[in-house]
């Protein structure tokens, strides 16, 4: 999965100056993005090669892309969706971005606000898994996939460098409200926010860490980009965890979970817009 920058992107000028309420904080346009999950609906006999069924099924038997799979495969074939067709040429569905990724021209100071930031978000999404009531967001605290320990150690090696750490932008304060006004309500949502942001960060945001590192660093590796063990098998274990999570949720939950996707994507796109820029 390739990192959420492009519904992202296309709302970020709106809400990077903090233009709009946590009730408006995502323009309309970023709204009617939404994507709607349209259910293929089976028969038992089409299932099994006969005539699709064109009168109402039994909601058993409604099905989702990648449902066969488990729950995260539904939810990443919805995240691959929002990606451009460069970015997933078989899969993306949305335009390409103003600024392809090769064009970013960030400055040392604009790395540091995008981990300043990622460290509010990452923070919120931690600290809320451990002190949580939900037993189900309880389920994905300590996973191995944390961050905020390594930010901190980054931005520590900045201030070393001579940087003074800035305030998070509101493009993250923002984010940090919105998910705070989801969290008890509707955590299915949440946790699709929980799980683009991490899974997210694991694929496409190591390219991206990897040619950050070139361009600013001379090649040094930063610690937001290591984890204590192999990602893959920490990322695979995560993934057992959703699906058993999910498994007994009834369908409208699963598809209020992935309709979530395209806002998380804006939010995502917001932090991640410290990054692109022209030069």
């Amino acid at each position: 999965m390739a990192f959420a920058v492009t519904v992202g992107f296309s709302v970020a000028r709106t809400m990077r100056d903090g233009a709009c309420s946590v009730k408006n904080a995502v323009p309309e346009s970023a709204l009617s993005r939404r994507v709607k999950i349209s259910p293929v609906i089976m028969s038992a006999g089409a299932a099994h090669g006969g005539e699709t069924a064109k009168t109402k099924a039994d909601p058993a038997s409604e099905r989702r892309p990648g449902s066969h799979k488990g729950f995260v495969e539904e939810m990443r074939f919805v995240a691959m969706r929002l990606h451009t067709k460069d970015q997933a040429p078989r899969e993306g569905k949305m335009e390409e971005s103003a600024l392809p990724i090769q064009e970013w021209r960030p400055r040392k100071e604009d790395y540091l606000q995008f981990l300043v930031d990622s460290l509010a978000v990452y923070s919120y999404l931690e600290e809320k898994m451990i002190e949580s009531n939900s037993e189900m967001l309880a389920t994905f605290a300590n996973t191995g996939l944390e961050r905020t320990g390594a930010l901190k150690k980054d931005i520590e090696w900045f201030e070393m460098q001579g940087f003074t750490s800035p305030a998070p932008t509101k493009a993250a304060t923002n984010y940090v409200k919105y998910l705070e006004s989801i969290v008890e309500e509707r955590p299915g949502a949440f946790l699709c926010h929980w799980y683009n942001y991490y899974f997210a960060h694991s694929a496409g945001g190591r390219m991206i860490g990897r040619m950050m590192s070139e361009m600013l660093f001379e090649g040094k590796e930063l610690e937001f980009y290591r984890w204590d063990r192999d990602v893959k098998e920490i990322l695979g274990e995560v993934r057992e965890r959703i699906d058993a999570v999910a498994k007994p949720w009834p369908r409208d939950v699963k598809d209020e979970c992935l309709n979530e996707t395209s806002m998380a994507f804006a939010y995502s796109g917001t932090v991640l817009q410290n990054l692109a820029k022209k030069g």
